[in-house]
């Protein structure tokens, strides 16, 4: 596609019918589904695959967007992506809460491990310098010299 001589509102016009057959030509062959990553089209194979950036399919192009969420909704059921929700309108079901809270459990029991191996080796190490004073203080007043 070139984009030379052309207005920027036709470019995206041009962009977002490109997807289109894109999408068709991918539903016809069946490898539409090879595309999906973490539940959404992956816009950066589509973009090198259409050769354009991977910026014009999503934020400075209001029209490859829309066509990009509509294939998701039609060829692959998936849901609509809510725009920009905010931290209280996230909705977390028990399940995630539930293993949220087994990944934070298994971290504190790690942690509070690590902290009791840590503990253990302060309190040798506080008998070996407590023994090395001594015999510091042995050493020092009579200016002898003793092997450590």
């Amino acid at each position: 596609m070139s984009s030379k001589g052309k207005s920027t509102a036709q470019r995206k016009i041009e962009i977002a019918a490109a997807i289109k057959d894109w999408a068709e030509e991918k539903v016809k062959e069946g490898t539409l589904d090879q595309y999906v990553f973490r539940g959404q089209l992956n816009r950066s194979e589509i973009a090198a695959e259409l050769g354009v950036s991977r910026s014009t399919l999503s934020s400075s192009n209001d029209l490859a967007r829309a066509e990009l969420e509509k294939i998701e909704r039609t060829f692959l059921n998936l849901q609509p992506r809510p725009q920009n929700s905010g931290a209280g309108d996230r909705q977390i079901t028990s399940s995630a809460l539930e293993s949220k809270l087994a990944n934070t459990e298994r971290e504190l029991n790690s942690l509070r491990q690590r902290l009791a191996v840590k503990t253990a080796e302060n309190e040798e190490l506080k008998k070996k310098l407590a023994s090395r004073n001594s015999l510091l203080d042995d050493i020092i007043p009579t200016g002898r010299r003793v092997q450590i």
